[in-house]
């Protein structure tokens, strides 16, 4: 494990595509977990959020193994001002996405197994890619680089782009133009992610953003069998990133000139 640990340190690139790959690799060995779920819409939703969930206990013991739980801020909280701003973030967040993707900012929680389904599985999916990006990735990223701000910046945007890699997986069902263009865009609020860990020292931010943001737009889907995003849907969301990105700027900007972590013993 030491090894694999300063291999991390030494190649953060490569540690995050080895991280992709491993992703990847263990989606397919779960894949089985499918079938303890009934072979309708919400029993394989639930099997999806129980194949993301094993893999993020495997990340979490990684990040155990390589003595990263305080540095990656997994074991923190936050404070009431680090939620009430992102309170006030995720708030913007679902309305610019409700919007771009559907069109209409209304939102009920509609009273059924699917909506329960679609709530549960962006949980998941948001535990393990922000394990994975904000968690070792940036932790590594910002171990190997964080003595300058522009190391900060250098793997709060590295960090980001590895983030919308792994949406290019979505080639499967998307178009391919789309997709390219999505993988851009999502990486813009993995930048806000990773400057929300850091200038508040919690993941949970992150992940609780990450969450309820994809929740929304799928809960409010429910039903829409002909529904498929479009270019014009991720340039509107694009545009409605503008000022979350200056936030994110300003976090980042705020960052002390060399970033350190604590380290845990050994």
């Amino acid at each position: 494990m030491n090894k694999l640990r300063n291999f991390a340190l030494s190649r953060p690139f490569l540690f995050g595509l080895a991280l992709i790959f491993t992703h990847t690799i263990l989606g397919a060995l779960t894949f089985p977990v499918h079938f303890l779920f009934p072979e309708n819409e919400v029993g394989q939703i639930y099997g999806d959020a129980l194949s993301k969930f094993i893999i993020f206990l495997f990340f979490l013991f990684i990040l155990w193994r390589f003595r990263w739980i305080k540095a990656s801020r997994i074991n923190r909280l936050g404070n009431i001002l680090t939620w009430l701003i992102v309170l006030i973030i995720v708030s913007y967040k679902i309305i610019a996405e409700l919007y771009a993707f559907t069109g209409d900012i209304a939102f009920v929680f509609p009273n059924s197994p699917l909506a329960v389904a679609n709530l549960v599985y962006p949980l998941q999916t948001s535990l393990l890619e922000e394990t994975m990006f904000r968690g070792l990735l940036l932790v590594a990223m910002i171990s190997a680089w964080g003595d300058t701000k522009k190391g900060q910046i250098k793997a709060i945007i590295l960090s980001s782009v590895m983030f919308g890699i792994i949406h290019l997986f979505n080639i499967v069902s998307r178009p391919i133009g789309v997709v390219l263009f999505q993988a851009i865009v999502v990486s813009l609020p993995g930048i806000l992610y990773a400057a929300i860990v850091l200038a508040r020292k919690s993941l949970w931010p992150a992940i609780v953003l990450h969450w309820l943001t994809n929740a929304a737009v799928n809960i409010k889907l429910i039903g829409n069998e002909a529904y498929q995003e479009t270019l014009s849907m991720w340039i509107i969301f694009a545009i409605a990133l503008i000022p979350l990105m200056a936030y994110s700027a300003f976090l980042i900007r705020k960052l002390p000139e060399s970033y350190h972590y604590e380290e845990e013993p050994g």
